[in-house]
């Protein structure tokens, strides 16, 4: 029987950790800014929406398990050893955005914040719309913070030729800046509000 080696090993769990977050989060990029709250007690936990309405959360067990035999890993390659933990890390990341999704559509769709595009794509007014539904925060400049849109690929490419295209109409970015005006105010007087306890 080989010795084992307790430095290799730890490496090699390093390295397929690395891997398995990394294949995780290349499925989107928006899982690695996803903030986590350890949960050290009780198995429930709570949040107050802004209208004062108590959300119990909903924990969902993802899981990807993954062997392999000793006789089969015999002669694998570094990069084919490396992409047995990219391809489990994807398939979980695959799992989490589904969740991530189905649970911001369902929010959506209880507080009213969905946009009907009937199948006919993203037009100027229905983004407007979009836009004017949206929250938003802004820095100490004034100026907007950057909020993620989450396209399928096909999506993206049209979505980004289409917001270049109305920022150089002046009448479209004059209708856009007039909604950031009123969510700037909005914004404000919340913050204007706000006491220090």
């Amino acid at each position: 029987m080989l010795p084992v080696f307790p430095k290799a090993r730890a490496a090699m769990q390093k390295v397929s950790g690395d891997e398995m977050f990394a294949g995780m989060w290349g499925v989107c990029p928006l899982l690695k800014q996803i903030r986590v709250r350890p949960q050290t007690e009780g198995r429930e936990a709570s949040y107050q929406r802004e209208d004062g309405k108590v959300v119990e959360m909903q924990y969902n067990l993802r899981r990807v398990e993954r062997g392999v035999k000793v006789e089969d890993a015999k002669g694998l390659s570094p990069e084919e050893f490396l992409e047995f933990y990219s391809n489990a890390g994807r398939e979980l990341g695959n799992m989490m955005m589904a969740d991530l999704l189905k649970g911001v559509g369902d929010a959506a769709e209880e507080v009213g914040n969905v946009i009907g595009l009937e199948g006919k794509g993203l037009s100027f007014e229905k983004y407007l719309e979009m836009t004017a539904k949206i929250y938003t925060e802004f820095d100490d400049y004034g100026c907007p913070r950057p909020k993620s849109v989450v396209l399928p690929p096909e999506m993206l490419q049209k979505f980004q030729n289409d917001i270049r295209e109305w920022a150089a109409d002046p009448m479209k970015r004059a209708a856009i800046e007039e909604v950031m005006q009123r969510h700037r105010k909005k914004f404000n007087e919340i913050e204007a509000g706000r006491r220090m306890v």
